[in-house]
């Protein structure tokens, strides 16, 4: 009897340490979704009008730089909002859609490789945690 306990702490510390690692992999599914629609629903439009930007703020104060503005879709709608990112002028091309704004495709193409990246990394891990969950399973059976 001693060694029951022993044989339930594994399966609970795998899951106690599984489902942490498959919420991340959900968030991080979701993130990737995010900007991949944005991604092909957005488009390059002219900045029409800018309201005013804001770039005060310590790096670490989670701050970022930000402008207002309007902006034309070369259909002729047009949109408004916060453009994420450096300063940007009137007549200015932008990436956008119905909802967001960038200062340029590139910085969502940037993000979507870094959410990937830590999509695999998170997904190693797991993988990496069933591995070891397994050797330590043969390796208890074979010293009894």
């Amino acid at each position: 009897m001693s060694g029951e306990p022993g044989k339930s702490r594994i399966p609970l510390r795998t899951l106690l340490g599984g489902i942490p690692l498959v919420f991340l992999l959900w968030v991080t599914g979701g993130a990737l979704g995010d900007r991949v629609r944005e991604l092909n629903t957005g488009e390059d439009v002219t900045v029409t009008a800018v309201s005013g930007c804001v770039e005060d703020g310590p790096p670490m104060s989670g701050r970022f730089p930000y402008c207002e503005a309007g902006w034309r879709f070369d259909d002729g709608r047009t949109g408004q909002g916060r453009i994420n990112g450096e300063r940007v002028a009137e007549g200015d091309r932008i990436f956008a859609g119905d909802g967001f704004a960038y200062p340029s495709r590139s910085n969502r193409v940037l993000s979507l490789v870094m959410v990937a990246l830590c999509g695999l990394v998170l997904l190693g891990m797991l993988i990496g945690l069933g591995v070891l969950y397994r050797k330590t399973r043969t390796w208890r059976r074979r010293g009894k």
